[in-house]
């Protein structure tokens, strides 16, 4: 029988990307690969019963803890691209668990990915396809330019949710650091992270009968809500009233 400890117990462990640490630990206490080759580096990666290493979320937020460790990261193929967004990490793309073991034994090394999204412009709704509105464009306009908050009140079908879309559009192009941050956040979400969507500031739009925690955060394995997510972009909270109170609050 083998014993692993997930150490330390009192933080949170979910999901499928503890399946190749475990495995090179077991590797490494068994005398099969080499233990002291671990400590250079940062694994994570959902094993199938073939050995492939399948991809998992969050790795940009990983690569970034690896890169300020400075440390190698070595991950699933598929997830190379979002985690080489982190700019300094090195990482190390596997598709199956005996790439990495041959990797650590010094056999046949992992070549270092090398590369970075295609420059791209993002595409927002164009607040120019509204007409008239005037006032409400105005105060859109003051809204993207000083990071105010931003109330609309009318009757339906006024062009309330039309116009809240647009305000992506006129926000300044994000920094690297802000599109990192945004991105990192994203990757923990339960979509993950689309690289295509790099740069492109994030529009949020829950519907009024999200819980508090699916807005604030949280749970038992505890995801960032829909205020995080919009991290550096907009939230937009479409017929406000009728959101509950707790929730408001």
């Amino acid at each position: 029988r083998i014993t692993v400890n997930l150490a330390p117990a009192d933080l949170p462990k979910e999901s499928g990307r503890f399946d190749l640490p475990i495995a090179l630990g077991i590797l490494a206490a068994s005398g099969q690969i080499p233990a002291g080759a671990l400590g250079d580096y940062q694994f994570a990666g959902e094993l199938a019963l073939t050995g492939e290493v399948r991809a998992v979320r969050g790795a940009l937020a990983m690569a970034l803890g690896a890169a300020r460790d400075r440390r190698g990261f070595v991950l699933p193929h598929d997830n190379a691209p979002q985690a080489a967004l982190a700019g300094a990490a090195a990482i190390y793309p596997a598709r199956t668990l005996l790439e990495v073991c041959a990797h650590l034994a010094g056999r046949e090394i992992i070549a270092c990915y090398r590369g970075s999204p295609a420059p791209a412009t993002p595409d927002y709704p164009d607040l120019q396809d509204i007409r008239g509105q005037a006032h409400a464009k105005r105060a859109l306009e003051i809204a993207a330019a000083g990071g105010h908050s931003l109330i609309m009140v009318g009757p339906p079908g006024t062009g309330k949710t039309m116009l809240a879309s647009r305000l992506p559009g006129i926000l300044p192009p994000m920094s690297q650091q802000e599109a990192l941050a945004s991105a990192a956040v994203q990757s923990l979400g339960s979509g993950g992270f689309d690289i295509a969507n790099w740069k492109k500031r994030p529009y949020r739009a829950p519907h009024h009968t999200a819980s508090a925690v699916a807005l604030v955060g949280g749970g038992g394995n505890p995801r960032p809500g829909e205020i995080s997510m919009a991290l550096h972009g907009v939230l937009f909270l479409d017929e406000l009233p009728e959101f509950d109170r707790r929730v408001l609050e």
